[in-house]
């Protein structure tokens, strides 16, 4: 806080000396505050990193963990048929062939009996019903034309669609059955008509339709049985699988169902990557380099080493599976580097899976993650040891803050102390300085300083 009249005595510029003073006392102080508050940003930010990297590993766990069995089913002939599997199918082969694929009834009004869509069909009411189903109506009015009646049908719903065909002997109305299957037919009666037999609603009753497609079902040949469906998809037929019919075969084609070894493989992989990148990330952080003697912003955190240590007893340590021959990761393919990193050997996880079967490596798998992952939850959990290692650094920067304030508390105190100390010395070089003027002043008025100054 600067005085104006500040430095008129002892003519000093006392504001620009206290100014010097408070800064000398403020700049190294804040220097080091700011050191302190980067490194420890610096710290946070990389906790946060390392938090995301150990996720990451957690939700590779978190599928070993939790990893279903699983099968694969696989068509020689994707075109005939796709198949899937829920998991409960039997392992095998089997044949099968497509002769006839399930397709929807279309009927269509004679040729030539409507001009156009605005040809006007006569009054009454349609009765349309599908496969014996409920009947929906439609009533037909005076002066109602064939797109009148379409649009009617559509809005009515119950099984069947409307179109307007126009193939050149006029406009036909085409009826569409919704669902496939032989028992699907549609059945359109006609009450009521007003008009005669050429030109009345009756053109629209079943008995003046023309079948375009015929209601089918599927009939497929599987392993030498005969099966007929409804539909273009067989989910009952053998247990555990869906199969989607697709198109016919002239001869059969195989279908293969077994485990899918790949899903387990591929999670497995994943778990690599994911903890290859946390181990590089964990050395980044707590690098030294012995030439500039520095190490970076971790270097030495007990956290990190904690993390590596904890990860690594956990996958060591072997599963407790019945009957199992591998108990361990490294025996289903993880292998252990020398610099921390793992590998993943495809052949060591195919002995295994051919020595101890699906089910057994899949329960070490399981096993193993779980554990592992109880590891990583334990560092990322809300109470988790890098939550509560970022929390304390958080304190740590309230607590700078704090001492930021005090710091200005102190130096505004310091301030005030100083331009006190230097005001008084300002007036009392100002009272000295007025006195050796009056001095001068009587000295000079002497006759001996007069006849001095004569000569």
């Amino acid at each position: 806080m600067a005085i104006s009249s500040l430095g008129v005595g002892s003519g000093l510029d006392l504001n620009q000396i206290v100014g010097d003073l408070i800064n000398a006392e403020r700049v190294p102080k804040e220097q080091r505050f700011d050191r302190r508050e980067g490194r420890i940003e610096a710290q946070i930010s990389a906790f946060g990193n390392l938090a995301n990297s150990v996720e990451q590993v957690g939700g590779s766990l978190s599928q070993l963990a939790g990893f279903e069995l699983s099968q694969s089913a696989e068509v020689s002939d994707s075109s005939v048929a796709n198949v899937t599997s829920d998991g409960t199918a039997a392992n095998g082969n089997f044949s099968l062939q497509v002769d006839q694929l399930a397709q929807a009834q279309s009927v269509a009004t004679a040729a030539g009996q409507f001009a156009d869509a605005d040809a006007e069909v006569g009054a009454g009411q349609l009765e349309i019903s599908v496969g014996g189903g409920n009947a929906i109506s439609i009533d037909v009015g005076e002066g109602d034309t064939l797109r009148d009646v379409r649009n009617a049908i559509n809005e009515a719903g119950g099984g069947v669609t409307a179109s307007i065909v126009n193939d050149g002997s006029g406009a036909r109305l085409v009826l569409n059955a919704t669902e496939t299957g032989a028992d699907n037919t549609i059945s359109v009666a006609v009450n009521g008509d007003t008009g005669a037999a050429n030109d009345g609603l009756g053109r629209l009753a079943s008995d003046n339709l023309e079948t375009t497609q015929e209601a089918r079902d599927a009939v497929a040949v599987i392993n030498g049985l005969t099966v007929t469906s409804s539909t273009n998809t067989l989910d009952d037929t053998i247990e555990g699988l869906n199969i989607e019919l697709r198109g016919t075969s002239e001869s059969p084609v195989s279908v293969s169902v077994s485990e899918d070894q790949d899903q387990l493989r591929e999670a497995l992989q994943g778990f690599v990557e994911s903890y290859n990148s946390l181990v590089g990330q964990t050395r980044e952080l707590t690098s030294f380099n012995p030439d500039s003697e520095e190490g970076s912003v971790l270097t030495g955190d007990s956290t990190i080493r904690g993390i590596r240590s904890r990860l690594g007893n956990a996958l060591m340590q072997p599963a407790q599976v019945p009957d199992a021959n591998a108990q361990t990761l490294a025996e289903l393919g993880i292998v252990s580097n020398r610099d921390g990193t793992l590998s993943f050997d495809g052949a060591r996880f195919d002995r295994a899976m051919e020595t101890d079967g699906f089910d057994r490596v899949t329960e070490i798998v399981r096993e193993i993650g779980g554990r592992m992952q109880e590891v990583t939850d334990g560092f990322i959990g809300p109470e988790g040891l890098i939550n509560a290692r970022t929390d304390g650094l958080r304190n740590d920067l309230e607590r700078i803050s704090q001492q930021r304030e005090n710091l200005e508390i102190r130096l505004e105190r310091m301030e005030q102390r100083l331009i006190g100390q230097f005001s008084r010395m300002d007036s009392a070089v100002a009272q000295m300085q007025s006195t050796g003027d009056f001095l001068m002043g009587q000295l000079a008025n002497m006759p001996l300083a007069q006849n001095n100054s004569r000569r």
